[in-house]
């Protein structure tokens, strides 16, 4: 009897001292954790600190290199404009769409300075900071298709004031031509002026029509290559009216030193040709 009892009270107890163990270790680490807790939360909140201010430079040094990189361009669009402004020989049409694309140009990058300034997240500021090259191709595409119309405005500037001047030069190999002189030469020479200024002012509107229409690819990479091409293509038209005016320069200065050769009575010009072309973009 009493060896069962015991038997009893050694199984109660064993089972008791199972459930105690578990317990008492359950305790012992809650007990651990707590005390190990406030300094494992200091150190994740200095740590998390750290992180939010680096980000948070990091975002300012990004916005203000994004807004200098913006103030930069819309200070080139404004002096385009003022450019775009002055031209003389392009159609007011072809200036008013110009200046309308600069300033779209302008308004657009004013208001992305503005949501570049308040992005909070790195994600979305990144995308807009992408799109201050992306999305507003300044230096890519609207001031050199602006350049291009800007040369060639000078092209048809200059080819109007050597037209004028062949006009006089044409009266004088007339006269001369009129007293008796051999004026072969000269003629051929002066229908070499005109044939190049022809060229050059021809020249000079492909180089427009062919620019005139680009927009900004925005990424387009498609886009962004027949964009590249086309004002290629038009620097290319601009350097050979370029070449137009100065074989035509080289003409009227041969026209003169021969009309300087002819005797006093066929009259005197004091016309010169304009000493400036454009210059090669």
């Amino acid at each position: 009897m009493k060896t069962n009892s015991l038997l009893r009270w050694s199984i109660s107890l064993a089972l008791f001292g199972g459930a105690l163990v578990p317990a008492l270790a359950s305790a012992q680490t809650a007990s651990t954790t707590t005390v190990a807790h406030p300094k494992l939360e200091a150190r994740m909140a200095a740590r998390a600190l750290a992180t939010s201010t680096a980000a948070t430079k990091a975002i300012a040094n990004a916005q203000a290199k994004a807004d200098q990189e913006i103030t930069r361009r819309i200070a080139s669009l404004n002096d385009l404009n003022t450019r775009v402004q002055a031209m003389q020989k392009v159609t007011d049409a072809f200036k008013q769409s110009l200046s309308t694309n600069v300033q779209a140009q302008i308004a657009g990058l004013t208001a992305l300075k503005a949501k570049i300034d308040a992005d909070t997240d790195v994600a979305t500021l990144k995308t807009d900071i992408k799109a201050i090259a992306d999305s507003y191709r300044v230096y890519l595409l609207v001031l050199p298709q602006s350049r291009i119309a800007a040369a060639a405005d000078r092209v048809v500037t200059i080819a109007g004031m050597m037209t004028t001047l062949g006009a006089k030069l044409q009266t004088r190999i007339a006269a001369a031509q009129g007293a008796g002189t051999d004026v072969t030469a000269l003629t051929a020479a002066l229908n070499d002026v005109t044939s190049k200024l022809t060229d050059a002012v021809a020249q000079a509107q492909k180089a427009v029509s062919t620019t005139a229409p680009l927009t900004p690819d925005n990424g387009d990479k498609t886009k962004a290559a027949a964009n590249t091409a086309s004002l290629k293509a038009a620097k290319g038209d601009i350097q050979t009216a370029t070449k137009d005016l100065q074989a035509a320069r080289k003409d009227v200065q041969t026209i003169l030193a021969g009309l300087k050769k002819l005797p006093k009575a066929t009259g005197s010009a004091t016309s010169t040709a304009p000493t400036s072309a454009p210059a090669s973009l």
